[in-house]
């Protein structure tokens, strides 16, 4: 899938315009810390609510360089068992549904349900506005049913995200002991600006073609070297053009 959607996973920059500009619309924050059933919590919102300035792909390209640089980064000895993503819809119109690239929300369905190396053990949603069905019209046909399961609904202002998330590891805009989500964030921010050239980089992201063996094998060793590229060259082509309905 990574070679197959260059433009979300490998032509990106984390400085780039696109990039820079999401980061001041939202916030895509893994908080600090494991749950007490070792799971992680990952928090995503609008900052700013101004629909005109909210691009969906960069969403989806800046939500993939912050898990792989997480990925790459995270050494602090402790794997989780899970993860709990948290969506803040506060903000969210019927103008940013209007913004949903449909090709750009399958590619981020199907790589975080089938691809994604992590196990998903809940989803919150706070903040679900009057108009969710009209959301879930559009997003549902692309979620697999068991992970619909997972999926909790909050609405403004209720207790009920704290009977599944502990309140102290969330931000101290919702009630918890984890800091400002801002402090959060610029930890990442800097991350993702150090991490810069290893995002960028597509050969940590792309499926190479085998490489020909030296011809400096003698003429035996050389046709059977042959005949091994091209089978190689063959499961490497049929494996890069694989695609799982």
């Amino acid at each position: 899938m990574r070679n197959k959607h260059p433009q979300i996973f490998i032509d990106r920059d984390p400085m780039d315009a696109s990039s820079q500009q999401l980061l001041q619309v939202a916030d895509l924050v893994p908080l600090p810390g494991l749950t007490p059933d070792n799971n992680k919590l990952l928090f995503y919102r609008l900052i700013d609510h101004d629909a005109d300035k909210f691009n969906f792909t960069a969403g989806i390209k800046v939500f993939f360089m912050v898990a792989d640089c997480r990925f790459a980064t995270e050494t602090d000895g402790r794997l989780s068992d899970g993860e709990i993503p948290i969506f803040d819809m506060a903000g969210y119109s019927l103008r940013h549904i209007t913004k949903t690239v449909l090709s750009s929300l399958r590619v981020y369905m199907k790589f975080v349900q089938e691809a994604h190396p992590v196990r998903l053990k809940e989803i919150h949603v706070l903040n679900c506005p009057s108009f969710l069905d009209k959301v879930l019209a559009i997003v549902k046909p692309f979620i697999k049913s068991e992970v619909f399961k997972l999926i909790h609904f909050h609405l403004p202002g209720a207790d009920t995200p704290y009977n599944h998330i502990p309140r102290s590891m969330l931000p101290e805009e919702y009630g918890g002991e984890a800091g400002k989500m801002s402090h959060l964030k610029e930890k990442w921010v800097q991350l993702l600006q150090q991490q810069r050239d290893y995002l960028m980089e597509p050969s940590n992201w792309q499926i190479d073609k085998c490489k020909k063996k030296s011809s400096s094998s003698s003429s035996s060793n050389s046709n059977s070297n042959n005949n091994n590229n091209n089978s190689c060259n063959t499961i490497t082509h049929s494996f890069k053009t694989l695609e799982i309905d």
